[in-house]
């Protein structure tokens, strides 16, 4: 009755090492995957502050030539304004 119980401690302990082992391979695994979703999310963090200064830049050059043209526009509409006075 002795050598069952061994032979049952023993099972115990081998599924359990077996366990253990497995569950180490599944810590690395998923350490290595959640450094590779770290490194992702610094490219990506990247990237959009990239996308931001750009769009940035693109709104300040939109409102630069906006006024320029509407500079342009303005100054054309009153010469249009004085030829035609000087037609009357």
């Amino acid at each position: 009755m002795e050598m069952d119980a061994l032979d049952k401690l023993e099972e115990r302990i081998s599924k359990a090492v077996d366990l253990i082992e497995k569950l180490t391979q599944a810590k690395r695994r998923l350490e290595a995957e959640n450094a590779h979703l770290k490194e992702t999310v610094s490219q990506l963090s990247a990237e959009l502050k990239d996308q931001k200064d750009a769009a940035t830049r693109l709104e300040r050059q939109t409102a630069v030539m906006s006024e320029r043209v509407k500079e342009k526009v303005e100054g054309l509409l009153s010469r249009i304004s004085s030829y035609e006075q000087g037609l009357s």
